[in-house]
């Protein structure tokens, strides 16, 4: 099985664990166990996994890319615990981890070192590589040096009581540089287990887990925490957050307004409050950081926008560091792309036009061709915006003609059905719609800005989409329902024919008290 570099080395998950203080573990040449012979190739990183026995996993590695600058993670293992049984025959039945390493003609020696995870040993490691401390100082449990040959070729056998993970790391000692490794075969030897990761993730303390959870979500409640959400300044998460406060306000308005409505009525009340409330939890999600990708823009990249690997960005903790940490990348510049806002615009979109709709008694046909455009403009712009290469322009233009299709029917064929209705539900759904117009024009434009060339700073764009979903939502649905008339049909036309329109015209002309009826009487 072929994996990339990042996801190899994030799921090499064999991982090999050893004891702590109370275990030992044996360190012997390989004369008489001969591990496999290394495959010699020049390229790009390349990780190969795979199991020749039941009680074996065989990983081979070809140019292995470096991380942390200096340090070249080769594989981590899982070791459960072993028997007296096993202890007493350690050649035949102790968990084995045998390394063949090559480096690169003409390069420095390296040196190998085999740390399990405790708190002196792995996470050791990796704050003395980043401090530059000297191979000397590193709490390796074993180090193995090269052979003249330029070789590290030799295995360990490891006992213990406890459950841990191994990491095997090549370093280069004496240039203090990533090591240039061409290739290198790993062997875990593993009778006791099937070779996976599952003894190394349980809980023995359930109860102190627990606690660690709790203390750890007391901690991400702190305003630092809450604030930090990758691609964003805290001005930006602050806006966001009061984004779901005011449409959280908006839907409690809704819902006391909906409750005290005429029951012939009331269905308006109801999916304007299903529009803000959907917005709602869609704010609180970007503002957690949990409805928005972030993009970085490195020169290995070309200086394109390319979506964020987490893996490589996140430093981890001091506790448990992360291996794969890339400083370089992680201060790279970052833009947010609002996944949550399309997810937002996708489930309120044909609510909004359902809305107008109803205001205006427009046929099924033109509802359903309304409806279906709609859908396609926010799909087509979504596609676009998690899109980074020049494609999504494409997604752009076909989402700016489905626009089209939603915006020339509300100007041309809706006020036409809502006239029917009488005065005041033609001048509500004009003012309804010139509303909507507006935030309709300027969306694929903020688009091309934001999402497209990324050229708003990041609370700029924040405040964009903030201001132009509240007008379209918040704003259009108290401007509906403070007028909110009786809702049409729901299938077909409701306007009535020509009589029934001159008579309710008649009717508002008698109550205004300027009809010709009202004259004659005077």
């Amino acid at each position: 099985m072929r994996v990339s570099v990042l996801s190899a080395l994030f799921c090499l998950g064999l991982v090999a664990g050893a004891p702590p203080a109370s275990s030992r573990s044996l360190l012997q040449a390989s004369s008489d166990t001969v591990p496999p012979q290394s495959i010699v190739i020049t390229g790009p990183p390349s990780y190969t996994t795979t199991h020749p026995t039941t009680d074996s996993t065989l990983l081979q590695l070809k140019n292995p890319s470096c991380f942390g600058k200096a340090a070249a993670l080769l594989g981590s293992f899982c070791v459960p615990p072993t028997t007296a049984e096993q202890d007493a025959d350690p050649e035949n039945k102790l968990p084995r981890i045998t390394f063949t390493v090559e480096r690169k003609p003409g390069t420095s020696p390296m040196t190998l070192f085999l740390f399990d995870d405790e708190k002196n040993s792995w996470p050791s490691f990796w704050e003395m590589s980043m401090r530059n401390r000297s191979c000397e100082e590193m709490a390796a449990k074993v180090v193995v040096p090269e052979k003249e040959d330029g070789l590290i070729d030799s295995y360990m056998n490891i006992m213990g009581k406890f459950p841990h993970n191994w990491y095997v790391v090549v370093v280069d000692c004496q240039s203090a540089t990533c090591p240039e490794v061409l290739a290198a075969n790993l062997t875990f030897f593993h009778p006791n287990s099937d070779g996976s990761a599952d003894a190394c993730s349980g809980l023995p303390l359930p109860a102190l887990a627990l606690k660690e959870a709790l203390v750890e979500g007391w901690h991400a409640l702190s305003v630092d925490n809450i604030l930090d959400v990758a691609g964003l300044s805290p001005f930006g998460v602050a806006v966001l957050y009061a984004a779901f406060a005011g449409m959280l306000l908006a839907s409690l308005l809704f819902l006391l307004w909906g409750a005290r409505a005429d029951p012939s009525r009331r269905f308006f009340f109801w999916n304007t409050l299903f529009v803000t409330s959907i917005s709602c939890m869609c704010y609180l999600a970007m503002a957690t950081g949990n409805g928005i990708l972030v993009l970085r823009r490195t020169e290995s990249g070309g200086g394109a926008w390319r979506l964020s690997e987490d893996l490589v960005a996140n430093p981890g903790s001091k506790e448990h560091p992360n291996p794969l940490y890339d400083a370089a990348y992680a201060s790279a510049k970052t833009y947010p792309v609002f996944l949550a806002r399309h997810v937002l615009q996708l489930a309120t979109g044909p609510l909004l036009l359902l809305s107008l709709f109803l205001v205006s008694g427009v046929s099924g046909s033109t509802r359903a061709f309304m409806l279906f455009c709609g859908t396609m403009m926010t799909l087509c712009w979504f596609a676009g915006a998690v899109i980074t290469a020049p494609s999504r322009w494409g997604f752009w233009v076909f989402g700016l003609v489905f626009s089209a299709g939603v915006l020339i029917p509300m100007v041309g064929v809706l006020p036409t059905a809502a006239a029917r209705r009488g005065r005041p539900v033609r001048r509500l759904y004009g003012r309804l719609m010139c509303l909507q117009l507006v935030t309709g024009a300027l969306y694929p434009w903020a688009w091309v800005l934001i999402d497209g060339a990324h050229a708003l700073p990041s609370d700029l764009a924040v405040i964009v989409y903030v201001a132009l979903d509240t007008l379209s939502q918040a704003v259009f649905g108290i401007m509906l329902l403070t007028h909110a008339p009786t809702p049409a049909g729901w299938s077909d036309d409701s306007g009535g024919d020509a009589q029934a329109l001159e008579r309710l015209n008649r009717a508002e002309d008698v109550a205004l008290g300027a009809g010709p009826a009202a004259g004659a009487k005077t």
